[in-house]
């Protein structure tokens, strides 16, 4: 059976944190799919061993580090997966390919020519920065807050890099390939010096914004997840997407006004219907439960009530499951965009188009 993802890692890093993490990274991304995947782990130091797992994997995870980029196992496997994406023509292929998911292990200055670990969402707490996950999960815990996020965020990139897989190749048609570790360990080396930034909206303005606002279902947070995932594709499509976990790994917030305060900025509020979300739009939830939705709705409402071309700014979203029976009684009419998070399939990129083709005045 096909891997869903394989971890890489050099054979030097300690073999009982590296098995947390992928257990932990497959757990995740089993939430966020709503089914068992399948995963295998891939140490360095084997020569050619791994490659037949390599050679037909969907999602490449490399755990980078100064000893990843000393082992040549690792580089072996890294150039399989490397060959694999040239098979894609030149023209459909991204510069930063999402099947190959790049892990800030421990910080170091990957060789010459290759990618530094990146900061997945675009948002990135200290922490992941400064210390990697080895850092994290070593000194804080595999129960830390700081932990549970970067494999939230990791397991989210998973998930879209699955959708883009490379084609598969047989080991028989596979060619002599050049390593891209460098046996030269001085190359290599842990350093502080490029330890990523987070990327600011601000500093872009013209980057559109939106604001997702959605019901937590009581369903294992499998919904969170896909909105999580459709949070994660809007902010690779360059917008400016704006929801509440990411505001609630940056340090307590006083919700209602960063609510409005979101509401009021953003260019577009993106509204994803689901059950809970038209029970507690309506006001129809046990009271307390569900305050937050509660809220927003009646934010729309007021712009509804008072903005005759409301439906520009205020966009209806659902995923498949769910459809036009969960939009609330007061918002139905409008355009309903249907799509898959995981899979980028539906009315993904008629959204992505409209957000970015059309800046309407936020109210301010």
């Amino acid at each position: 059976m096909v891997n869903d993802f394989i971890t890489s890692f050099a054979a030097e890093e300690h073999r009982a944190y590296a098995a947390r993490f992928h257990t932990d990274l497959a757990e995740a991304v089993t939430r966020r799919r709503g089914r068992a995947v399948e995963a295998a782990m891939c140490p360095g130091g084997q020569g050619d061993i791994n490659s037949p797992l390599i050679a037909e994997t969907r999602v490449f995870v490399a755990l980078c580090s100064g000893a990843y980029y000393q082992d040549q196992g690792c580089g072996s496997d890294w150039a399989v997966f490397e060959h694999r994406l040239h098979l894609v023509p030149a023209q459909f292929r991204p510069s930063c390919p999402p099947s190959r998911v790049l892990v800030r292990w421990q910080p170091a200055d990957p060789p010459s020519r290759l990618p530094l670990a990146p900061i997945i969402s675009g948002e990135v707490t200290d922490g992941y920065a400064s210390k990697g996950v080895y850092g994290i999960l070593r000194e804080e815990g595999a129960r830390s807050r700081a932990y549970r996020d970067a494999v939230d965020d990791i397991a989210a990139a998973v998930c879209v890099g699955r959708e883009c897989s490379p084609p598969e190749v047989l080991l028989g048609e596979l060619p002599e390939l050049a390593i891209p570790f460098p046996r030269d360990a001085a190359v290599a080396r842990a350093s502080q010096a490029k330890v990523p930034q987070p990327r600011r909206a601000e500093e872009d303005p013209d980057r559109p914004s939106v604001f997702l606002s959605y019901a937590h279902e009581e369903d294992g947070d499998v919904h969170k997840g896909k909105v999580e995932a459709l949070y994660h594709r809007l902010h690779a499509e360059g917008i400016d997407a704006r929801m509440d976990t990411a505001a609630h790994r940056k340090g307590p917030q006083h919700w209602p006004r960063w609510m409005r305060k979101q509401f009021n900025e953003v260019d577009f509020v993106l509204a994803v219907v689901s059950p809970a979300y038209k029970r507690r739009a309506e006001h129809e939830e046990a009271p307390g439960k569900g305050d937050g939705v509660g809220y927003e709705a009646d934010f729309i409402l007021d712009e509804r009530v008072t903005d005759r071309q409301w439906y520009e700014r205020i966009l209806l979203v659902s995923f498949p499951e769910h459809g036009r029976a969960y939009v609330p009684d007061f918002l139905r009419g409008p355009t309903l965009y249907t799509v898959d998070p995981e899979t980028g399939e539906g009315d993904l990129p008629e959204l992505v188009d409209y957000v970015k083709s059309k800046a309407p005045r936020a109210p301010r």
